[in-house]
């Protein structure tokens, strides 16, 4: 009986993961904006929290947004509950942190510079822009942010 599921295409070359055959750096596969799933996209995007270059596709942004909303409110539970606000705003700082290069790399991904970051800052206008270019779907192929 043959198995449903296809292995995972096997490497040509010997190198390394994120390497290419010389040795240069190539980004990783969540760098260059493939879809990940919830675990993926959360611990990717700690473990890539200071790269602003690449790209992050729309499930790694969406993914890791839902993760900071819940993380939100069960802080905010167990702050209030404990009277430890410092706890709150040390993991808020460090999911703000995450965010902003996860929303660089996400605009990054609809071929946008990560500068239009800054929008944000105007109160709900910013806001809005933000959020339509985030549920932008990728630029297909290779782009000048990869």
């Amino acid at each position: 009986m043959s198995s449903p599921y296809s292995p995972y295409p096997q490497r040509d070359d010997q190198s390394s993961y994120g390497q290419g055959p010389q040795g240069s750096w190539r980004p990783s596969e969540y760098l260059q904006g493939a879809p990940v799933d919830f675990g993926t996209a959360i611990t990717e995007a700690f473990k890539h929290m200071f790269v602003f270059k690449g790209r992050a596709s729309r499930s790694a942004f969406w993914w890791f947004i839902l993760f900071a909303g819940i993380i939100d409110v069960v802080i905010s539970i167990i702050s209030r509950a404990g009277h430890v606000i410092a706890l709150a705003y040390v993991i808020e700082v460090v999911i703000a942190i995450v965010t902003i290069g996860l929303q660089v790399r996400r605009l990054h991904d609809s071929g946008r510079t990560g500068w239009w970051w800054w929008i944000g800052i105007i109160p709900l206008i910013g806001g809005i822009v933000l959020l339509v270019f985030d549920c932008m779907p990728s630029t297909p192929g290779p782009n000048k942010y990869n």
